[in-house]
Formats: structure tokens, sequence, C-alpha cells
């Protein structure tokens, strides 16, 4: 695997969704998705067209060698235009404007978790970027597919250069 980045800019935005910790597992994520999809009308101010994230968030109680899957937060969100009116039971965020290295993943939904890998553990130390510590986080934006049971997103990671 030694797939190279686009750069792109990403304006501030914010995100309204269903969040859980992965402390118990990858299963957590996909608790996340299916309880989003079942609330997803309860979400106001939803920006047009409407733009689906995962968000994980490694601000807090991040643990990358834990043994097994790394445990940290994981938002199942739309993107909206207001931090208002948030359901009972799910989170709002908001991102603030960075630059992102952007990844294409295209393949079994079992082999996101390699690709990151790929991501974090090869691709990130050898570019001369870090991980842009005002967000310390990545997130994912599902591109429209077939259901063929194969993932198609885009993996967003904010970065700055590092300066060590």
């Amino acid at each position: 695997m030694n797939q190279q980045p686009i750069f792109k800019s990403k304006e501030a935005f914010k995100i309204v969704g269903v969040e859980r910790y992965t402390g118990v597992g990858i299963s957590a994520i996909q608790e996340a998705w299916e309880e989003f999809g079942k609330r997803i009308p309860e979400i106001q101010h939803k920006i047009e067209p409407v733009t689906v994230y995962g968000f994980e968030d490694y601000s807090h109680d991040f643990d990358l060698n834990a043994g097994g899957f790394p445990k940290f937060y994981y938002i199942a969100a739309l993107e909206v235009d207001s931090l208002d009116d948030i359901p009972a039971g799910m989170v709002g965020k908001e991102v603030t404007a960075c630059h992102c290295a952007v990844f294409r993943y295209q393949g079994p939904v079992e082999g996101i978790s390699t690709f990151f890998r790929y991501i974090y553990d090869e691709w990130l130390p050898a570019s001369g970027y870090m991980l842009d510590p005002r967000i310390n986080a990545d997130f994912e934006r599902p591109q429209p597919h077939g259901d063929n049971g194969e993932a198609d997103e885009e993996i967003w990671l904010p970065v700055v250069k590092n300066s060590i």
C-alpha cells in the first residue's frame, strides 16, 4: 500500500450525531451508525446537500496501543449550520478550518482499519506532517455508491507541518 493523499483546505464546519467510545471494540462504530440512521430525522439545521461524517475524535481518552482496536470517541454525524437544538443523547461539535491530507479508500469494509494503520504507521511518520493539534481528529466522508458491501470513502486527516 503506497497511496499518496491530495491536500485540500477545509472550512470550519459543525456536526451533530451519535457518539460512541470504541473502548468496547469496533462494534461501537457500527452501533453509532445504526442509532444515527434511526435518528437522522431528529437532527435540525442540516446543510444541503446532506453531508455525512464519521468523525474520529482523538482529543481525550485516546489509546492507540491498548492491544486490539484503538480506543477513541467516534461520531456518526451530519453537517449542520447551527449547534442549537441538539437532540437528547446526541452530541454537537464545531471543527476549526484546517489543511487536510485526503485519502480515498475503496474496498472491503473490513480493510478500512488496515488502511488507517497505513496512514498513521507509514504515511504520516514519513510525510513531514503531524496531526493538527487544534483538532486532534480525522474524519471520513462516505461517497455515494451501490450497495455492494464495499466501502468508498474519503479520509480527511487535518495536518500541520511537523516542526521537529
